[in-house]
């Protein structure tokens, strides 16, 4: 048995290693890419129809909504869809059940904020009809979709610039935050 000045001393130590083994947690993972989200969007309560403004339809030249569903890694999603036959555009949102997050990192994929929401920009088939996404991350495991897509060519049989149909995704992707915000949360 150790001596009695001893015993307040082992309790120091004892306490102190208590405390370092509890505040220490397992290996941290990838910092999160994005800011905090201004609010979270409950994507479930609303209709991607109905997320663009009469203002940006009308900007865009957009024809009329055409909704659906499409599957995501196995999971029905709603979606809605526009036509620009005078400009040669198409566009969607779609409402995703995953982390925007996860398309950080692949080819082609730039991170930003869109509405103060973290995005993430994808660009496709620039060589020839390009497809630019924005992925906005609304929530856990909920994100937004917006998409521009050229249907047709230049006049002279080049593709359309990549950052005009990115430029148009953003618009997109703008007008249905806000209007999802307005709508919105929970």
């Amino acid at each position: 048995m150790p001596p009695p000045r001893s015993r307040p001393v082992v309790a120091v130590v004892l306490a102190v290693a208590v405390m370092v083994v509890g505040c220490s947690s397992g290996p941290a993972g990838p910092p999160d890419p994005f800011p905090p989200r201004p609010v979270d969007i409950a994507i479930e309560r609303l209709d991607p129809c109905a997320l663009l403004s009469d203002t940006t339809r009308s900007e865009l030249q957009m024809g009329g909504a055409r909704a659906g569903t499409a599957p995501v890694r196995g999971v029905s999603t709603q979606v809605c869809g526009w036509s620009s036959i005078r400009t040669g555009y198409d566009y969607s949102v779609q409402f995703l059940p995953e982390d925007a997050a996860d398309a950080v990192g692949a080819p082609g994929t730039r991170v930003g904020v869109v509405e103060g929401y973290g995005s993430v920009r994808v660009i496709d088939r620039v060589g020839s009809y390009p497809l630019c996404e924005i992925v906005v991350d609304v929530g856990e495991a909920r994100a937004i979709r917006a998409r521009a897509a050229a249907i047709t060519r230049e006049t002279d049989g080049s593709p359309r610039p990549a950052d005009e149909v990115c430029r148009r995704a953003e618009t997109v992707a703008a007008d249905a935050l806000r209007t999802a915000v307005r709508g919105r949360t929970g």
